[in-house]
C-alpha cells in the first residue's frame, strides 16, 4: 500500500486535519484517550542563520480522560522535524506556550474562564537524538517528599501548572518487531519503505488497528494540488541536504589542510631543532646560530 509519507509536513498536516484521526493519533501517544480536540496554530517558519524552513507546529487544546475517569482540558503543543533542529527553537515554542491564556470551560461545572491549562509536549523527529537509544519515551513527573523521598500521591493544580508530560518519538528507531501500540502506530512513519520519490511510503504491512490512518493517507497522492505541495517539499528537503553535504565537505576539507599545514610546521620545526643542536655541537656561538636556525635565543639556550 503507498501512502503519503507523513513525516511531510503537508502530509502530516492532512492527517491531523482529520478530527477523529487526530484525536486517534494523540490518544495513541498520550496513552489517553482525547475526547475533543480544538486546533489553534499549524505552523511557523523559523529563520536559520543560512536558510529559511518549517519546524512544523500544531498547538490543541484537548479534553482528555485520565486513567482514573478524570476528565481535563490540557495544552497540547506537538513539534515535527526531519531535521536535526536546534533544541532552543523548541523550548522558544514550549516557552510561548507556557505564557499562553485560553479560554476554557471547567468539565464540571461547564464554566468558561481564563486559563493557563496544562501543558503536554509531543517531538516526533525524523532523525535520531544520539542520547536517547529508544524509539519512544515519555517524560512525566514524579511528585516526591524530600524529606522522606517518598513518591507522592497527590494532585495540584500548583505542580500541573508549573511542569509538564514529554513525549519523543524517533520514528528511525523503530525495530523490526513492533509489539506495543505506540511502535505499531509508527510503522506508518517507517522510513526503511521510502520510495524514490521520498514522499511516498510503500507499506509493506499495514498495523492492526490503524488501517484507517494508512487508507486515509492514500488520498494525497490522489490529489495533484497536495502531491504538487509533497514534490515541492522533497525538492526543497534534496537542496538543503545537499548544502549541508556541501558545507560538510568544505569544512572537512578545510580541516584537513589546517592539519596538513599543522603537520609541515611541526616538521620545519623539528628540522630546525636537528639543524640547531649539530650547530651548537661544533662550537658555533648561539647568536649565529639563531641566525641560521630561526630559533630564539631561549630555545637555543634549552638546547645546549
Amino acid at each position: 500500500m503507498k501512502i503519503a509519507n507523513p513525516l511531510y509536513d503537508h502530509a502530516f498536516k492532512y492527517l491531523m486535519s482529520n478530527d477523529k484521526l487526530a484525536r486517534k493519533v494523540l490518544s495513541v501517544i498520550l496513552e489517553k484517550e482525547v475526547l475533543e480536540l480544538e486546533l489553534s496554530q499549524q505552523e511557523v517558519v523559523v529563520e536559520d542563520e543560512d536558510r529559511r524552513f518549517t519546524l512544523y507546529r500544531l498547538d490543541f487544546k484537548a479534553l482528555i480522560l485520565d486513567e482514573n475517569g478524570r476528565k481535563e482540558t490540557v495544552l497540547i503543543e506537538l513539534q515535527k522535524s526531519k531535521l536535526p533542529t536546534n533544541v532552543l527553537r523548541f523550548r522558544s515554542y514550549l516557552g510561548l506556550a507556557y505564557t499562553q491564556k485560553i479560554r476554557a470551560k471547567d468539565p464540571e461545572t461547564q464554566v468558561e474562564h481564563d486559563s493557563a491549562l496544562p501543558i503536554i509536549s509531543i517531538y516526533i523527529l525524523g532523525y535520531n537524538v544520539e542520547d536517547i537509544p529508544h524509539v519512544a519515551v515519555k517524560v512525566n513527573h514524579k511528585i516526591m517528599d524530600m524529606s522522606s523521598q517518598q513518591e507522592l500521591d497527590l494532585q495540584s493544580d500548583f505542580i500541573d501548572m508549573l511542569t509538564h508530560t514529554t513525549c519523543i518519538l524517533q520514528v528511525r528507531r523503530l525495530p523490526k518487531e513492533r509489539r506495543s501500540r505506540i511502535e505499531q502506530f509508527l510503522t506508518l512513519f517507517n522510513q526503511a519503505w521510502v520510495m524514490e520519490q521520498k514522499y511516498i511510503l510503500d507499506l509493506q504491512e499495514v498495523p492492526e488497528g490503524f488501517e484507517d490512518i494508512a487508507e486515509y493517507l492514500q488520498r494525497p497522492l490522489q490529489e495533484e494540488e497536495i502531491r504538487a505541495k509533497l514534490r515541492a517539499e522533497e525538492e526543497v528537503e534534496a537542496i538543503f541536504a545537499q548544502q549541508e553535504a556541501d558545507k560538510a565537505y568544505y569544512k572537512r576539507t578545510a580541516e584537513e589542510a589546517k592539519a596538513r599545514e599543522e603537520r609541515a610546521l611541526e616538521q620545519a620545526h623539528d628540522a630546525r631543532i636537528k639543524l640547531a643542536r649539530l650547530l651548537l655541537r661544533t662550537g658555533m656561538p648561539i647568536k649565529d646560530a639563531v641566525l641560521e636556525t630561526g630559533l630564539s635565543e631561549e630555545e637555543l639556550k634549552k638546547l645546549e
